[in-house]
């Protein structure tokens, strides 16, 4: 039985964590309510929305822009990380660059990085055949295990954590108290949003610029409907291929704006905390729409800073949080899978009866 295959003391012990689970009874409305007034009742909660879903919008945009291309970027951590360390060697090396300078610079660099770690999968892709899953995923490792080596190899001498050194005050980002106090708008200093979240707006613009409104965009979406067809009108498949997973790479890297140039001001290691595999589910549920990347990265912030509240106001675990985030990616994936399967349905049947 399974007593006597786990033992004596651990099923004990899990008999006594299933009656705890058991005992906790909460109303959902309850929940909700917390979550959503931790998060929106004031202009903290607001501030603390907007700097947990500024990182969600590039890596979202990332995903996205290759889901346009018929492309599967889920190597955004890789490109996030490499992109972050990126920003921040620019920031504590060039330290005597003047603000005006330096700031693009980690911008450009980031983005810069990060793009040329995803073109890497993207050539594959397009000259080898290699499929854009595995390289991303074999890449977002070795992105990780070069960042831990390049971060203790940055370390400061006195430090016993694991981070590289500050980058330069002027490579650093206000946070929006710092302009919106002095117009009398009455804001949190400690608040973290800061003006990353106008770079994640340029960024948007960019995207939605981009897939509509130039050859570009209009040959990376054609190439993802249909690539023999693409082909055959004469687009190279090939460099849209390649093009698109780079620009993807490149909305990743600019991650770091948020988390290096904003909040930490140095790199060290779970700086982005699984961010990059977060902005894949920002994606889907944004139906891979600019626009809706954004909304999808708000309510992913609503529920990541409300999360923290159920701790306290109610008897559920944060982690209800996670379960929350799965359970509307499915109904969204579903509800799209079957929509488009009604309407092959409908299309049949008007084709019988003409």
């Amino acid at each position: 039985n399974v007593r006597s295959a786990i033992g004596d003391q651990n099923y004990v012990q899990y008999g006594s964590l299933i009656k705890k689970q058991a005992l906790i009874r909460e109303n959902p409305l309850t929940v909700y309510n917390a979550i959503f007034t931790a998060a929106l009742k004031d202009r903290d909660g607001w501030g603390n929305v907007l700097y947990r879903a500024t990182p969600l919008i590039f890596t979202g945009l990332a995903v996205a822009l290759a889901f346009q291309c018929g492309l599967f970027n889920i190597g955004g951590e890789g490109q996030m990380v490499m992109g972050g360390f990126a920003i921040t060697w620019i920031g504590f090396t060039f330290v005597k660059l003047p603000a005006f300078l330096l700031i693009p610079l980690c911008i450009l660099g980031g983005a810069l990085v990060g793009g040329m770690w995803g073109g890497i999968p993207g050539y594959l892709k397009a000259r080898r055949g290699v499929h854009e899953v595995v390289t991303t995923i074999m890449l977002n490792w070795i992105a990780v295990a070069f960042t831990q080596y390049l971060t203790m190899a940055y370390k400061p001498e006195e430090s016993w954590i694991p981070h590289t050194y500050e980058i330069a005050k002027s490579a650093q980002l206000s946070r929006l108290a710092h302009y919106l106090n002095p117009l009398g708008i009455d804001f949190p200093k400690s608040n973290l949003v800061n003006t990353a979240v106008f770079v994640a707006i340029l960024a948007v613009i960019f995207a939605a610029y981009l897939l509509r409104r130039t050859k570009l965009g209009y040959e990376i979406r054609s190439v993802g409907f249909n690539p023999t067809a693409a082909e055959c009108a004469g687009i190279n498949v090939a460099k849209n291929t390649v093009l698109a997973m780079a620009i993807s790479g490149a909305m990743a890297g600019l991650a770091g704006v948020n988390q290096v140039m904003g909040y930490k001001h140095r790199f060290r290691y779970g700086i982005f905390g699984g961010l990059g595999f977060d902005g894949i589910g920002v994606a889907f549920i944004g139906r891979n729409s600019p626009v809706g990347v954004v909304l999808a990265a708000l309510l992913f912030g609503i529920l990541d800073h409300g999360g923290l509240a159920i701790d306290v106001t109610t008897k559920v675990p944060r982690e209800i949080i996670l379960v929350l985030k799965a359970v509307i990616l499915i109904f969204v994936v579903v509800s799209g899978e079957i929509t488009k399967r009604l309407i092959k349905i409908i299309q049949k049947r008007q084709e019988v009866e003409a």
